[in-house]
């Protein structure tokens, strides 16, 4: 009887046991657990850093736009031919090199050979042709000058076509070293973006520690006058341009 009460006992003091080291297996995990979640909750801030700056552009894009019309195409061709001839000695005369200047192909357009519409009977000029020549330079100031003394190139009969495929500016002033600006563009913005983040970590009586994540965001160019120049094919180019670029940052707070 006493064998059977102490294998009773000792089976008794396993049980207990074994519930025991469970128990404690259990609960490590649990710990262990919150313990990883506890780690992994580093406190943030999230703030945007703004900078602009103003810069020149370094490139323009001018194309010169010529229009003929006439009833006969040979007397037009020859009329177009004049024309490009006297804006080529134009540009010589500014100083624009031959490196600078592109001819563009002559078109021609037959009105009466169009597959749209009837041809109204008085309309006798049949023939449209049109060239275009297209100036590329570094020299802004140049570009400009020569811009605004188009009038002598009227003045001589030639006939300028002001129309423009898609409203896109012309000339067009880019900033083609634009790459080159962009990692101290983005260094700045980063430090106005720490500096921001050490004024809230100041309220809540935190420190600024080191970027937890970053985003380059938003990159913009605008013209002297306002207008958004950022796409391609922007309506409206000035010479001086304001970039604005701004990013992104969350940084760990200790």
């Amino acid at each position: 009887m006493a064998n059977d009460n102490n294998d009773q006992a000792t089976i008794a003091a396993l049980i207990v046991g074994l519930c025991l080291l469970i128990g404690l297996i259990t609960a490590g995990y649990f710990i262990g657990r919150g313990t990883a979640r506890f780690k992994s909750e580093v406190r943030t801030v999230t703030v945007k850093g703004l900078v602009e700056r103003e810069v020149k552009a370094d490139e323009a894009i001018w194309t010169i736009n010529l229009r003929r019309a006439g009833e006969d195409l040979k007397d037009a061709n020859a009329k177009i031919s004049a024309d490009r001839n006297a804006v080529l000695a134009f540009l010589k005369n500014y100083g624009f090199g031959e490196t600078a200047i592109t001819r563009q192909p002559t078109r021609t357009i037959d009105r009466f050979a169009r597959d749209y519409g009837p041809q109204p009977v008085s309309d006798r000029l049949r023939y449209v042709v049109t060239s275009s020549i297209t100036i590329r330079s570094n020299n802004i100031d140049l570009v400009q000058k020569a811009l605004g003394s188009t009038e002598e190139l009227v003045k001589t009969g030639v006939v300028l076509d002001g129309e423009r495929e898609g409203g896109a500016a012309n000339p067009r002033y880019v900033v083609s070293k634009f790459n080159e600006l962009r990692p101290e563009l983005l260094a700045e913005a980063t430090k106005n973006a720490r500096s921001i983040a050490q004024q809230f970590a100041a309220d809540s009586g935190a420190q600024v520690g080191k970027i937890h994540s970053a985003n380059q965001g938003m990159i913009q160019i605008f013209g002297s006058d306002g207008n958004d120049e950022s796409g391609p094919y922007s309506p409206t180019s000035a010479p001086v341009k304001k970039i604005r670029v701004v990013s992104t940052f969350e940084f760990e707070l200790r």
